[in-house]
């Protein structure tokens, strides 16, 4: 079957300098903000600053769009710092040290040390009922990609890959991706052929927490080459 191209695709990954340039800039917005804040304030309060005035009015509302840019633009950037630093938190780690991993660390691992450090935003599900999906990541323009992890020494089969296919559909995803610390067999990449699912087994896991964030491959053809 030949293979087909997704439209799924993670954020380019901002290096640093740009991510600071950006804070300064949000820094440099605020203290602006504050300053023309406390500017019609004053002259408010001292009604120097009558709101029938047309153009005066259009300042105010210019300020408090302003205001609300951003605070906006706040949370993005804390959140991508939040993100930067927890994938920090987690080191490259050998297939032996993730297999002894339980679990929920697994998972976490995946999350930041995998996803996150692409410039996905990442959801750990509950351990308890989740339905198949240990994560739910989103690029930056919204769109859904659901992740199962699978901390095993052996081989991942075709029975698991059709189930998170369905599970896939059922949550309405983009995407799907299946982690593991083991091997995916022949007969589940042939299945998985041609369909919008990842998949990452141990030594392409192992590779792409040492590397430097790359593009996250998005159909078993391009994990292959």
């Amino acid at each position: 079957m030949a293979s087909v191209s997704y439209d799924f695709r993670p954020p380019q990954w901002r290096p640093p300098d740009q991510l600071y340039s950006q804070t300064a800039a949000l820094v440099a917005g605020t203290l602006l903000w504050c300053g023309l804040y406390g500017w019609i304030g004053w002259h408010l309060w001292h009604d120097r600053f009558p709101l029938a005035n047309r153009l005066n009015l259009a300042l105010m509302l210019g300020c408090i769009g302003l205001g609300v840019a951003i605070a906006l633009g706040w949370r993005t950037t804390l959140q991508r710092w939040r993100a930067r630093w927890r994938s920090t938190a987690w080191p490259a780690l050998n297939l032996e040290q993730l297999q002894r991993l339980s679990p929920s660390e697994f998972e976490e691992y995946v999350a930041q040390r995998i996803f996150a450090r692409q410039g996905y935003r990442v959801h750990n599900t509950p351990d308890v009922r989740d339905g198949g999906i240990d994560i739910l990541v989103f690029d930056e323009r919204g769109r859904q990609a659901v992740v199962q992890c699978k901390r095993y020494r052996g081989t991942v089969g075709e029975a698991v890959v059709r189930d998170l296919y369905g599970t896939m559909i059922h949550a309405g995803a983009a995407q799907a991706y299946l982690v593991t610390t083991g091997q995916v067999s022949e007969a589940a990449r042939r299945w998985a052929a041609g369909k919008p699912i990842g998949l990452i087994d141990g030594p392409l896991l192992v590779r792409l927490a040492q590397a430097e964030p790359v593009s996250i491959p998005a159909s078993p053809a391009s994990l292959e080459r």
